[in-house]
């Protein structure tokens, strides 16, 4: 799994947070990229907009999110 990427960042008193360079890069992120954000009550997962499209359901990104958290043993890190 050479393209997963773990990190950590803070939210700023704005709800801001900062995405890691790497990801950025990685996902080919410039200022202005739109996101969607999928939240729960314990899991928040943001994907690219245009690749969200018709192929992808926003309960599938949670549940492939939620199952690779799951075998990486990420469920509660308590970052």
């Amino acid at each position: 799994m050479s393209d997963l990427s773990i990190d950590t960042t803070k939210v700023s008193e704005k709800g801001q947070i900062v995405i890691p360079k790497e990801v950025r890069d990685k996902l080919g992120l410039k200022a202005g990229s739109k996101l969607i954000i999928i939240a729960t009550s314990d899991l928040m997962i943001m994907q690219k907009a245009e690749l969200v499209g018709e192929r992808m359901r926003a309960w599938e990104i949670v549940n492939k999110a939620r199952l690779l958290a799951e075998k990486l043993g990420l469920r509660k890190l308590g970052l």
